[in-house]
């Protein structure tokens, strides 16, 4: 068996592949050779799948492989990507068995240290979830966290989590068991090979049908082209004009002799204050690394040299010299002299330290794996068992909607916002992961055209999709900023009145980043009611509210539609869905159809009135009538605002009275200023994000990312009455089937009974003492003085779940390591009759 030891880390693989011709053509194709690609061959063959070529452009695992740490923990921020990380643990502990060849798995465990009172908090939360998500963890003391490492500096720690399900690999050799393992199922591995473009044909409606590959020995036509060749990928798509934003930056770990008292089974052990990691060699030796608050990108321009193999960046010592004073101050008896070898390795970053896997944009028969943010030895071989699924089935077997590559707009492929953000991205991993924490870098990307109005009213903005947003109006002798913490933050005290002001008069809020489409040609219905749960033939001017599923009967999505006429529909839907939720309409526009959709999302501006005075503040600017008679809910007219012609939409995502305006941009800049205008003797207040969220979950308002995801369905999300099961829709067999079954998991809402307890979603649900769930939103409401929570719920006994059965039931939230009681319900806490939306 290869070992790890201080002179020969990291370890190359050696391994001759037999030698093949390129064929003509494939079912796959599979561009580069490390670990993410030799995951897909090697599950694609186990899966059952035949005809399936691997391209290496130099050698097998000679990329980043070669030189990644090789750490594999398994919790990780989601359920999904645990569920990742678990599923590589289970593929690497079986390889040696199933191949024959040992990929240097070893069971370790992982250990993290906390040396403050709120990385201590962040462990009590991180552990409360590993139970949630099946990870065995254990919250240990300072001195149990020397019983590991005899030398580690206890002096200023609080504590620290192990997770003894942790370990590591060789990373090449793990690549060669799972290259052995495809080619003994008859995949074929060529190692010289360099493609140079994506071979297409255009379906129309800007779809490219992925056709095959061009390489430097010819042609290979192909049914799925799986690109996986980390920080090489970006540069492939873009031959072709496909975005897949990532892009490489240095990182940093040294090797260093064998010290007395490590041994191999030492764990993997992050200080993530200090921003370091360090694990044993086989022979005692350390490997000591960094993930600095920033870092370097690697500068290359947009084109990594296709021939940087088995190869090295040049050692950088001023740039580590912080970080290795780090290392010497927490493990005792580490000095300079110790080390053997400096590396210095380029590896691939995301904008939002999330790796990238899915359809690109735009794009049939092309996959595409990695961006894997340092991660990628842990999450690549789970990511892939999960890719085959996505492929087989035609779309995501489980939530992988925070990977899922349509989450980026075109301009986050741009070389320079690509460069800012990922200085920042690499040091992400350690952290602190702060309830609602914003990115520094690449920031001013996005604005809306009421931005200089926030800016003049001391907003605080937050970042999605590049949209600057404002998150809460601080007061004037304040300073915008968010002071972190998972107790209560600066913010919520300046958020309450703004909450106070929508609920008792009046607010505006700036809604203008709502993704928005415009649908028309003479099939739009058609094509639109097999998408839509909802009876979307409704009449000209009515909106409907609706989920899209896929064949699972899930969701995709939900979104509003307007009905502009018979053949043509507004849709608006939510900021981060903007490419997404486009993609997934264009892909199921059948061929020849009269159906045009265009994404108007930067025309229009949309600002909303909302509160009790709603309406006497429009009645001020509008002859329009806004009686309930005249504009009912759900309705949308167009109506002049001063001089200004609008589109007003009766809708509400706070449960309030209220309009949406949707104003051209040109003019939506004085539409506000009449509106703040008329709505001075009401009290009218601007309201931030925050405060939106605030509202939302307090009216237990769905969120796509939140309490909606390929992971439920909507009967489970209690939205039943959203669906017209007289129309044919995708998705309605599956959600037949399911309505014959009993109901053993709901969407419920909580509040708790303590009033000083502050939940940021994430949080265990129990049941008597059974963990039942955890929250998927939550807030403190200013409103009930209390926090309140949303939750998916699976009954302990696998029944179903009635609203007889929540009243009087025994739940509790576990926050910190408190479980603090909860009353139960399926219904709102406020307003749960919808008299303040229908007044």
């Amino acid at each position: 068996m290869v070992q790890t030891l201080f002179d020969n880390t990291p370890v190359k693989a050696n391994f001759e592949v037999p030698e093949s011709d390129l064929p003509k053509s494939a079912r796959v194709v599979i561009v580069g050779g490390g670990i993410a690609g030799a995951s897909m061959a090697y599950l694609l063959a186990k899966q059952g799948w035949s005809d399936i070529v691997l391209l290496e452009q130099s050698k097998l695992a000679s990329g980043t492989t070669w030189h990644s740490a090789g750490q594999v923990g398994q919790l990780r921020a989601s359920s999904a990507q645990t569920k990742v990380n678990k599923a590589s643990v289970e593929i690497f502990s079986s390889l040696k068995e199933d191949t024959g060849h040992d990929p240097g798995w070893l069971q370790c465990g992982g250990l993290q240290l906390a040396s403050c009172d709120e990385r201590m908090n962040q462990l009590q939360r991180n552990a409360a979830m590993a139970d949630v998500f099946g990870v065995e963890a254990q919250m240990i003391s300072a001195e149990e966290c020397q019983q590991y490492w005899s030398m580690l500096n206890t002096g200023d720690l609080k504590g620290g989590i192990y997770l003894p399900g942790d370990g590591r690999v060789l990373p090449g050799e793990c690549v060669i068991s799972l290259a052995k393992g495809a080619l003994q199922r008859g995949v074929k591995i060529i190692e010289g090979v360099e493609v140079s473009s994506l071979l297409y044909e255009d379906k129309g409606s800007g779809v490219k049908r992925i056709t095959g590959v061009c390489t430097n020995k010819g042609e290979v036509k192909a049914e799925w082209v799986v690109l996986a060749g980390n920080m090489w990928m970006r540069q492939l798509a873009m031959t072709i004009g496909v975005d897949v934003p990532l892009y490489p930056c240095e990182h940093h770990y040294v090797i260093t002799k064998p010290i007395e008292g490590v041994t191999r089974n030492s764990p993997c052990t992050r200080d993530p204050n200090a921003g370091l990691y360090f694990r044993a060699l086989d022979d005692g030796g350390l490997k000591l690394g960094a993930f600095k608050k920033r870092s370097k990108p690697w500068q290359v321009g947009d084109k990594v040299p296709s021939q940087f193999a088995f190869d090295l960046l040049e050692p950088d010592w001023p740039d580590f010299e912080e970080p290795f004073a780090d290392h010497m101050h927490r493990l005792k008896g580490i000095s300079r002299e110790d080390v053997v070898k400096f590396v210095n390795g380029p590896e691939a970053f995301t904008a939002d330290n999330n790796f990238i896997m899915g359809e690109p944009f735009g794009t049939e028969g092309l996959f595409v794996l990695g961006g894997w943010n340092s991660a990628g030895i842990a999450c690549s071989a789970g990511a892939a068992k999960y890719a085959v699924e996505w492929i087989e089935n035609g779309g995501m077997t489980m939530d992988l909607g925070s990977v899922d590559i349509r989450r980026f707009m075109p301009f986050q492929n741009g070389r320079k916002y690509l460069q800012e953000r990922v200085s920042e991205v690499l040091g992400l991993h350690y952290q602190m992961a702060w309830p609602g924490r914003q990115m520094e870098t690449a920031r001013n990307v996005r604005h809306s055209a009421f931005y200089e109005k926030h800016k003049s009213l001391n907003a605080c903005f937050g970042e999605t999709a590049g949209w600057e947003r404002p998150l809460f109006y601080a007061p004037v002798d304040e300073k915008a900023e968010i002071e972190y913490s998972f107790l209560r933050q600066n913010w919520q005290k300046w958020t309450a009145e703004e909450v106070k002001s929508c609920r008792e008069s009046v607010a505006l809020l700036d809604q203008s980043t709502f993704a928005k489409y415009l649908f028309q040609g003479r099939d739009v219905v058609g094509i639109l009611q097999w998408l839509c749960g909802a009876n979307v033939d409704v009449e000209v001017c009515k909106t409907v509210y609706t989920g899209m599923f896929n064949e699972r009967g899930t969701f995709e999505s939900d979104l509003t539609l307007v009905r502009l006429a018979e053949d043509s529909y507004y849709i608006v839907t939510a900021t981060g869905q903007q490419r997404k939720d486009f993609d997934w309409i264009t892909r199921h526009i059948p061929e020849g159809s009269q159906a045009q959709l265009t994404d108007v999302t930067e025309q229009w501006s949309v600002v909303s009135v909302m509160g009790p005075n709603s309406r006497k503040v429009l009645e001020r600017l509008s002859t329009a009538d806004f009686s309930n008679e005249a504009f009912p809910f759900g309705v949308s007219r167009e109506i002049h605002v001063g001089i200004h012609q609008v589109r007003a939409i009766r809708l509400t995502y706070v449960g309030e009275l209220g309009w949406e305006l949707h104003v051209p941009v040109a003019q939506a800049s004085y539409v506000w200023d009449e509106l703040m205008q008329a709505g001075r003797e009401f009290g009218i207040k601007p309201a931030g994000n925050n405060a939106i969220s605030t509202m939302r979950i307090e009216k237990a308002y769905r969120a796509y990312g939140h309490e909606l995801s390929p992971d439920e369905t909507p009967l489970m999300a209690g939205l039943s009455f959203a669906i017209d099961w007289d129309t044919d829709f995708l998705g309605k067999e599956a959600l037949l089937q399911a309505k014959e079954k009993e109901l053993s998991k709901r969407l419920v809402n909580f509040v708790l009974d303590d009033d000083s307890a502050v939940l940021w979603g994430n949080e265990p649900i129990y049941w008597g003492e059974h963990l039942v769930g955890y929250t998927t939103s939550a807030a403190y409401s200013p409103t009930l003085g209390r926090s309140i929570a949303m939750g998916y719920v699976s009954h302990p006994q696998g029944s179903a779940i009635k609203a007889s059965d929540l009243k009087g039931a025994d739940f509790s939230i576990l926050n910190l390591g408190v479980k603090y009681p909860a009353k139960a319900s399926l219904s709102p806490a406020y307003d749960p009759k919808r008299l303040k939306v229908l007044g």
